[in-house]
């Protein structure tokens, strides 16, 4: 399939964005999507099915789009030349379908057009995220489990699987409909390069760590660092984003946590726990980014009481130890099929870089080291900061990745490491 670069859609840069809306009862989740996306400057067109119509207004999509809210009525129009459906697709540059009910699902896979919102979904071509939400039992159910996993096989689909929780049945289970910022957060994926396809990935496994540990000096105090996580959660969500089995490790997190929804995810508070769940979980992946902060150092002696600061010199004098290298452990219980990256973040010059990653390779055992400047202003950590840095192996590769979004790093690092494992 010839690969469509996804064009800005006018000269402000802004994209265009198709949302359909379908009536389960997370439609009233919808209007603060809408609003979010707006926000983050993106065109919205929301197009609503009957059902739909009952759970929100189509005013409140009006007002909130700055776009008249299209019905199914609207679908056959004698003033216009061309089908509605067609039109809309033409006009998008991607779309959402949130939430998809097992009704639309069932319409979309064996090709049943009736209703606009169905109509749309068999004559679009265009890139679509899809963010199912209805009650356990439907999602579970044999003939619903059988036409989503149809679904997965369409090539322009991204899809974002329900969450577990509380449902508006009171029943607790899968059926959630992914959340706000998880779809944002797959919006800003699809605008990324020229992508037509999903699911790269399908048959590849991921073992992502990341945040700061932290290490105990007593009852009050603690030793960590400023890793937010912001980069080991975008290196997770990319690969899952692109099919992969997705396990996440990581310490408390500097920023909101919904970003990881949809994601086999474990905290963890200090270097011992990561050091063990690591050894559990390693052996069933393909690749092992070791993205986590680890604090470099700990006490040896616990203590449940808060040490006085009269003697807290003493105490850490006394009790200070480095924490083991996790990364040069597990990296004996590496396979031969298996590709292991570690993470260097680093100050003072690429000359000096070089040695330290020479260094890093005798030690750690691993394939590849991606190391990140942390002493340029706006670079390094928290979530809105960029990233630049060059990727090492143990020969003579050193790959410079310019400064660019987080997110548009982490997906051209996993490009150019599953282009080397081929």
């Amino acid at each position: 399939m010839r690969k469509q670069k996804l064009k800005k859609s006018n000269k402000k840069g802004k994209f265009k964005i198709l949302l359909l809306i379908s009536g389960s009862i997370a439609a009233v989740r919808i209007p603060l999507l809408v609003s979010k996306l707006v926000k983050e400057n993106y065109i919205v067109k929301c197009v609503i099915t009957k059902n739909a119509e009952k759970i929100i207004q189509p005013l409140s999509l009006s007002i909130l789009s700055r776009n008249k809210c299209i019905i199914d009525s609207d679908q056959w129009n004698y003033k216009k030349s061309k089908p509605l459906h067609i039109s809309l697709c033409e006009w998008a540059d991607i779309l959402i379908i949130a939430p998809l009910t097992a009704t639309t699902l069932s319409k979309w896979v064996y090709g049943n057009a009736e209703g606009l919102v169905a109509s749309i979904l068999i004559a679009n071509t265009k890139p679509i995220i899809v963010a199912p939400a209805m009650n356990t039992n439907m999602w579970l159910n044999q003939a619903v489990t059988s036409n989503y996993k149809k679904l997965k096989t369409f090539k322009n689909i991204l899809s974002l699987e329900p969450l577990k929780g509380l449902l508006a049945c009171d029943q607790y289970g899968i059926g959630k409909i992914p959340t706000n910022d998880l779809i944002s957060l797959a919006i800003k994926f699809l605008f990324l390069e020229e992508r037509r396809e999903f699911n790269d990935l399908a048959n590849k496994s991921f073992l992502v760590t990341g945040g700061a540990t932290t290490e105990k000096i007593d009852s009050a105090r603690m030793i960590t660092n400023n890793s937010s996580g912001a980069m080991s959660i975008l290196l997770a969500q990319v690969a899952r984003f692109r099919g992969a089995k997705v396990t996440y490790i990581h310490g408390p997190l500097k920023l909101s946590t919904e970003i990881i929804d949809g994601i086999d995810s474990y905290e963890v508070r200090n270097g011992s726990e990561l050091n063990n769940l690591i050894q559990k979980e390693v052996h069933n992946h393909d690749y092992f980014f070791m993205n986590a902060a680890v604090a470099d150092m700990k006490i040896k002696k616990d203590t449940i009481q808060k040490v006085p600061k009269i003697n807290l010199k003493d105490h850490l004098v006394n009790n200070l130890e480095l924490v083991p290298d996790i990364l040069k452990e597990v990296s004996s219980l590496k396979r031969k099929n298996q590709i292991f990256i570690g993470f260097c973040a680093y100050t003072g010059t690429l000359e000096n870089l070089r040695k330290t990653i020479q260094q890093k390779f005798e030690i750690k055992g691993c394939d590849y080291i991606f190391a990140n400047p942390i002493d340029i202003d706006g670079q390094g950590f928290g979530e809105g900061s960029e990233n630049e840095g060059w990727l090492f192996d143990k020969k003579e590769l050193e790959c410079y990745f310019e400064k660019s979004s987080k997110l548009d790093l982490a997906n051209k690092l996993i490009n150019r490491i599953i282009s080397i494992d081929k």
